[in-house]
């Protein structure tokens, strides 16, 4: 019932409000449910949830586990379930609890969430999630991020640009149903994209010449909280940047506004997500990205094509709905075509001459959407070595190239609609274009006859585009060709399905709920996240930031050199008994040396580990941590973890014989301990470092040591001293634990 009367209930007000008072808003409303239809459409049909779950169903232990015929798969769209849900999850926990979510217990060991910047923790519109959970929530999101995108597009083109209703509809039903926008829908990503629209409008309302003063600095602060509300902050900078650089075409000589926009909102943006650039800075992916500079090399030429002829012809390329995507990247970051229809409506007209400048604007955007996304040398060479386009995502500015195009398409309509319509043979040309790379890409060649269909159905579109008579059935032509082309793409799962429970799992929740410690999986076992999910807590943690620390820490297991991390290959005893980690769960077959084994089926095995020690605890001297990964892989076996603890080279002088320690508290953020010993010693927590961790002894702040390759320590000198470890994310400088 939640489901409904967060959105059917509400959008039946919606058409009711149209319908007595903007008759055009209704009508493109009518359309607007098409493409709501059929993405969210079967979610509330059948009481499900979008939700790709059964993408985890090739792991240990889930590779039994009898899914609902409700539940698709999807297995493209793994980042749902395996990053945002564990992260959401947590923070609607600690919320519902009265506390700030600063750090996650449950994923790496106890990594921050406040920091990670996605978990939306500024942005009104987590509301569902927070009151309904993830998965519901996520469904709700999806519905209401279609309808501000649609609404936003066919009001910014009908309202602010004057266009006539037709062309305005044609817009706002393309953004609404852009493959671009519909293959990251799940994600938060998709509210900075559904947002795009609205920004232009703020920017073109700035710009007026009867604007008021506070104008500049009103949207420069709507554009810092879109960037540091923790829905995405690198799309939103993007969405933001487009709408200032369309502001700049549109009236150059007020250049001034557009300044004052960008200085407050980098100023509100780097306020709110303080800790996040704290983050950023200590990052695995700065220091792989500086390290390895990946901007700068090109992309080969097979990528290249494959993403132009998905641009052109967005099916071309199988279907990742229908599991049978071909190219080697993830279908969303390349998917940012706009059908036949909207592609075949550049060449409809030739604009008004008052829409020069904006062309102009839409123009430059989908240009250097594509420069950047499909790299085209050499102004991509340049472009990526100016901050910060050096160490951003650069396939994320594909939001723009969809986004130009419509525009290109409604100005294009606009004029054919005013008498300027270009001959036959010009408005055929966008159709021939797309059937030679539909050729080119050999639709014969696709796994499902559906997927052909998808691609006969495009080129035919733009074929009847530019021989059709009647304009006024457009916007309906773009409705069904987009609607089309997102059935399938975010799949529906039985909310029976949202947390599967394998006996094999249900076995390692009762261990650990009877002697608390840390798990991991090794391989493709328990994938990292997941756990939380279930009341564990996860030795291990996926996501685009991860303390370098924390990264090398992981290398040490086996980790590949990712920046988002990957399965584990190696379970030293000793090491994973200093980090707390006491079960291990493999694939059937595997062994680890050492480990216990405590039980075993079909999904694998579940192994204790007999070197568990204390999470926190005081050691009486130090070993330094070689750089070497290999030679440190060794050493992890031999070091008595129990007396000692790994330091980088050049740590502090440890020598105490003997030591005692109460625990005085401990909660997620903060521990407070009273040390004894008799000569220096090495508190050491086995909680990862991360900008704003603090520590003090008898109140007097010192610098913690960074122990165990990633986790916290402190020198306590000889006697009797209280030490505090405390995390303020908001209070991190430059640490030297960092080189």
């Amino acid at each position: 019932m939640s489901l409904y009367l967060w959105t059917l209930l509400p959008l039946v007000l919606l058409h009711l409000w149209f319908f007595r008072r903007h008759r055009r808003a209704f009508r493109f409303q009518l359309l607007l449910n098409l493409v709501l239809a059929a993405v969210v459409g079967p979610a509330l049909w059948s009481g499900g949830d979008l939700n790709s779950i059964r993408c985890i169903q090739g792991n240990s232990p889930f590779v039994n586990v009898e899914w609902s015929p409700r539940t698709a798969l999807q297995p493209t769209q793994s980042d749902l379930v395996l990053q945002f849900h564990p992260w959401w999850e947590e923070a609607r926990r600690q919320l519902l609890r009265g506390r700030l979510p600063q750090i996650q217990p449950g994923v790496g060991a106890g990594l921050p969430l406040l920091a990670n910047g996605q978990t939306g923790l500024a942005a009104p519109v987590m509301l569902p999630v927070w009151l309904h959970g993830p998965e519901r929530g996520t469904t709700v999101m999806a519905f209401w991020k279609l309808e501000l995108a649609g609404l936003g597009a066919f009001l910014l083109l009908l309202r602010v640009w004057r266009l006539r209703w037709t062309a305005a509809a044609v817009g706002g039903v393309a953004w609404a149903g852009s493959p671009y926008l519909v293959g990251w829908l799940l994600v938060p990503l998709a509210w900075a994209t559904a947002a795009l629209p609205w920004t232009w409008w703020a920017a073109c309302w700035v710009m007026r010449r009867r604007a008021p003063r506070w104008g500049p600095a009103a949207v420069g602060l709507g554009f810092g909280w879109l960037m540091g509300g923790g829905l995405h902050p690198e799309t939103a900078a993007i969405v933001c940047g487009s709408a200032l650089l369309a502001a700049f075409f549109l009236h150059p000589r007020r250049w001034r506004r557009p300044m004052v926009i960008a200085a407050v909102a980098g100023v509100a943006a780097i306020a709110l997500a303080w800790p996040t650039v704290g983050y950023i800075k200590a990052s695995s992916r700065a220091a792989l990205s500086a390290h390895e500079a990946a901007n700068r090399e090109g992309l080969p030429w097979s990528i290249q094509r494959d993403l132009v002829r998905q641009i052109v012809v967005p099916a071309s390329m199988g279907h990742p709905g229908r599991a049978d995507w071909r190219p080697s990247y993830p279908h969303a970051p390349g998917a940012a075509g706009v059908g036949g229809v909207l592609l075949a409506l550049v060449a409809a007209g030739r604009m008004r001459r008052r829409y020069r400048r904006l062309a102009l604007a839409a123009g430059a955007t989908t240009g250097l959407g594509l420069v950047l996304l499909v790299r085209i040398p050499p102004l991509d060479a340049l472009l990526v070595r100016i901050p910060p386009l050096d160490q951003m995502t650069v396939p994320r500015f594909g939001v723009l190239i969809p986004w130009g195009i419509i525009v290109l398409a409604a100005l294009a309509l606009d004029g054919a609609l005013d008498g300027r319509v270009r001959p036959t043979l010009q408005r055929l040309v966008p159709a021939i274009v797309m059937a030679v790379f539909a050729l080119w890409a050999a639709p014969w060649h696709l796994r499902s006859s559906v997927d052909v269909g998808l691609v006969v159905l495009s080129v035919a579109a733009a074929f009847v585009v530019g021989l059709l008579g009647r304009r006024s059935l457009l916007p309906l032509l773009a409705a069904g060709e987009l609607a089309l082309l997102a059935l399938g793409i975010n799949p529906v799962a039985d909310p029976a399905d949202r947390l599967p429970r394998p006996a094999l799992l249900e076995r390692l929740v009762d261990m650990q709920a009877a002697d608390p410690c840390r798990v991991m999986g090794i391989r493709r076992a328990l994938p990292p996240n997941l756990a939380a999910r279930y009341g564990l807590r996860d030795f291990r943690a996926s996501g685009p930031l991860r303390p370098a620390p924390f990264a090398r820490l992981m290398g040490v297991l086996g980790e590949p050199r990712t920046i988002l991390g990957g399965p584990l290959q190696r379970a030293p005893a000793s090491l994973c008994g200093a980090w707390g980690v006491g079960l291990a769960v493999t694939p059937p077959g595997r062994e680890l040396p050492v480990w216990e084994r405590e039980y075993s089926d079909a999904d694998g095995t579940i192994w204790s580990n007999p070197q568990l020690l204390p999470e926190v605890r005081v050691v009486g001297r130090v070993v330094p941590a070689p750089n070497d990964r290999g030679v440190l892989a060794k050493l992890v076996e031999d070091v008595d973890f129990e007396s000692a603890a790994l330091v980088p080279p050049g740590g502090p002088p440890v020598g105490a014989a003997s030591a005692t320690l109460e625990i005085l508290q401990r909660t997620p953020s903060r521990l407070r301990a009273a040390v004894a010993c008799d000569g220096p010693c090495l508190l050491v927590l086995a909680q990862p470092w991360a900008p704003g961790w603090k520590a003090s002894v008898d109140g007097r702040s010192v610098h913690p040591v960074l122990a165990d390759l990633a986790g916290l320590g402190v020198v306590v000198p000889a006697g009797r001293h209280e030490v505090e470890l405390a995390y303020h994310p908001w209070r991190w400088q430059r640490s030297p634990l960092l080189p």
